[in-house]
């Protein structure tokens, strides 16, 4: 798992990592950014599960443009 920031926001590479680190990094991450942030995420599947888990705390998804064989989620919180 990587993290880095850049002038997207905070990015999250869960590629590779078994069920339910990835679930577990992402909510650790969206908690330390807090409402005025935005997440990247880098995944290698949809993350089914972390859905109602972002809107639960306020947050939503949005699928953004990436490399074939990586699903990239924008992160951010609801207005």
């Amino acid at each position: 798992m990587q993290q880095w920031q850049d002038e997207e926001g905070w990015h999250i590479d869960v590629r590779g990592l078994p069920p339910p680190q990835p679930l577990v990094h992402i909510l650790r991450l969206v908690q330390q950014v807090g409402a005025a942030g935005v997440v990247i995420v880098h995944h290698d599947r949809d993350p089914q599960l972390l859905y109602p888990e972002l809107a639960q705390i306020g947050w939503q998804a949005e699928r953004i443009a990436a490399a074939p064989g990586e699903l990239r989620l924008r992160l951010s919180p609801l207005p």
